[in-house]
């Protein structure tokens, strides 16, 4: 308290120091009931997101951690709002939007600062899109950007990048900057708490709808994952939550009646939320929209039995430790996926060197935690420029003291300086046609875009995933008129699909070249369905997957070789790991994306393969 007082008189300093007069203290936020077991679910949900991008092996299922953190701000913010509206009766954006500023952007630029410098020096060619990602980090659009660029949030072949989990954060904000408005206009116009929640449901709905129809079976899911439109149902069903039940209105003397079918409920909520974190398949059909609506509503009843302030459940999850990491989560959040990103060699994933990572993650909690006490909480208490006028106090002071004097202050001025120097210098002089796997996909899809004839009777039809993007250059100079039809990770299962909807638009290739089976969901069945779907009056070449790390492999490339032999009148072997795993050194650094030298290896292996079917027939 003392502490306080004394922000509020002006600062008279010595002759020799600069005179300094600190602003008004900015205006604290409303009180709403503190509810422990809230921290408690935020610890479970970023621990169990850490582990998934640790080794998705551990947990398949950690990304809904994501979905819980969802729900839980979309509660707590219409709360606000509305404990707001309740009290003063209006709510005042301005100073709603300066308090999330607040919480959110000294932790985000302080880490966005210190990964782009540290990336700087240890890791350079990791910057290759470090600009986008920077900018519409701090524009508050990564997720968008991630769908512009076809970033794919599930597929593991190499480090991770540095922010792709900002996404997350860019769509909170979007929400932070319109729900408020909408929030207005709902309790300007409806007055009855029922039309309010009627009409955030169909908002709801219409999300969920989104994400139905825009998610495509066998294909990668990264965009109706990462779009706003798709996936603010779990903030949406949080803000229903806190209109029908806010926090103040949970008394014991008015609902005590309830509070063990609300424990209950809770527990029943974190049994599902548990269940799907251990058996949820990234590539299953029912996660779009059925799982993730489930953890959602699953999330929406941990959330009411941990926000009531009596019961079980809420205390169980208050416990000391899980408040402490729950208080911290945003910077964990943050600050992990740069520090397993980091500490990952090129070539491998976080998952190939967990002692690693395990040490990564450790020290992202280290971070996040120093983070938290120097940086975030004073911000958010005392707001930027009370913070601001305090450390110019003490550089004002420093600047005059003698050797007892808080140095200090003028080194961690300088360190920042230099940081910001060097960490410039990293995203201008970071190589733009580098060797990551995706530099060579994105070198791909620009050759894909510059156009080539349609299919044609002599000419070739490939279907692929994300290999074949990278090999395109190659395949385009091998084949002319070659028709490429791939996506990034896109799966096995859905080759048969993309055949039938290839031969709606036109006739296929007299040869058809199959390069799917990377992202490893699919077998023989698929294989054989694909090429009875084109047909045996067409030479079929099926490509083997290199991915010597992922376990599918050798699977996969044996439904190559078993169908193929099945089918050997008209379908041959390309041995693309085969003949790729003595030169790996022309892959890209996940070490399963050709780069140049290994796109002509690939070209020259479908080929041979082709040429083995035209002299036998």
């Amino acid at each position: 308290m003392s502490h306080a007082m004394a922000d509020h008189h002006r600062y008279v300093p010595t002759d020799d120091t600069l005179r300094l007069t600190p602003p008004r203290p900015e205006a604290p936020p409303p009180r709403r009931p503190y509810a422990p077991g809230l921290d408690g679910l935020r610890a479970l949900a970023v621990t169990a997101v850490v582990l998934y991008h640790v080794n998705p092996a551990w947990l398949p299922g950690g990304f809904l951690g994501v979905d819980v953190f969802f729900v839980l701000s979309g509660y707590l913010i219409t709360d606000l709002l509305l404990a707001e509206h309740r009290r003063c009766g209006r709510i005042d954006l301005r100073d709603f939007w300066a308090r999330r500023a607040r919480r959110l952007l000294p932790a985000l630029a302080l880490v966005l600062l210190t990964a782009t410098c540290a990336a700087t020096v240890l890791r350079p060619h990791r910057l290759a899109t470090a600009a986008g990602d920077l900018l519409s980090a701090a524009t508050f659009t990564n997720n968008w950007w991630q769908i512009g660029t076809d970033a794919s949030y599930f597929a593991h072949f190499g480090p991770p990048p540095l922010f792709q989990h900002l996404w997350t954060l860019s769509l909170e904000e979007q929400f932070y900057l319109l729900w408020p408005l909408a929030l207005i206009t709902l309790l300007r116009v409806l007055r009855r708490k029922g039309a309010r929640v009627t009409l955030v449901a169909a908002a709801t709905l219409a999300s969920v709808t989104a994400m139905t129809l825009l998610y495509e079976p066998g294909t990668d899911a990264s965009r109706v994952y990462f779009g706003t439109d798709t996936h603010t149902f779990p903030l949406l069903i949080g803000a229903a939550l806190a209109l029908l039940r806010p926090a103040a209105g949970l008394l014991p003397d008015k609902l005590l009646s309830l509070a063990r079918p609300l424990d209950l409920a809770g527990v029943a909520g974190l049994v599902v939320l548990a269940a799907l974190a251990f058996t949820a398949s990234q590539s299953a059909d029912a996660l779009y929209p059925g799982g993730f609506l489930l953890a959602a509503f699953a999330s929406a009843a941990a959330v009411l039995a941990a926000v009531q302030p009596f019961g079980l459940l809420g205390p169980a999850l208050g416990a000391p430790w899980l408040r402490w990491l729950g208080k911290r989560s945003y910077g964990i959040y943050l600050w992990h996926l740069p520090a397993l990103a980091l500490a990952t060699p090129d070539g491998r994933t976080p998952a190939d060197v967990p002692l690693n990572t395990l040490a990564a993650a450790a020290a992202a909690v280290g971070l996040a935690a120093l983070s938290y006490r120097l940086v975030e909480e004073p911000v958010r208490r005392h707001g930027f420029r009370t913070t601001a006028y305090r450390l110019r106090r003490a550089l004002a002071t420093g600047a005059t003291a003698r050797r007892n004097g808080p140095v200090w202050t003028r080194a961690v001025a300088g360190a920042a300086a230099a940081a910001v120097v060097v960490a410039g210098c990293g995203v201008a002089t970071a190589p733009k046609d580098g060797n990551s796997a995706a530099d060579q996909v994105t070198a791909g899809q620009r050759a894909l875009e510059d156009g080539a004839p349609a299919a044609a009777a002599g000419k070739v039809t490939a279907i692929g995933d994300s290999v074949m993007v990278a090999a395109a250059p190659a395949l385009k100079q091998k084949f002319p008129g070659i028709d490429i039809d791939a996506q990034v990770s896109r799966q096995l299962s859905a080759a048969a699909k993309e055949i039938d909807t290839i031969k709606q638009k036109g006739p296929l290739g007299d040869a058809v070249v199959i390069g799917l089976g990377t992202n490893g969901v699919g077998g023989a069945k698929d294989l054989q369905s694909a090429v009875d779907a084109i047909g045996s009056d067409k030479r079929i070449v099926l490509v083997t997957v290199h991915a010597p790390r992922q376990g599918w492999q050798d699977k996969v490339n044996q439904a190559v070789k078993d169908v193929a032999a099945k089918n050997s009148s008209h379908v041959a072997v390309a041995d693309w790991d085969k003949a790729i795993s003595g030169h790996t050194d022309l892959l890209a650094d996940d070490g399963i994306h050709p780069g140049p030298g290994g796109g002509k290896i690939y070209a020259d292996t479908v080929a041979e393969a082709l040429a083995k079917l035209k002299g036998s027939r």
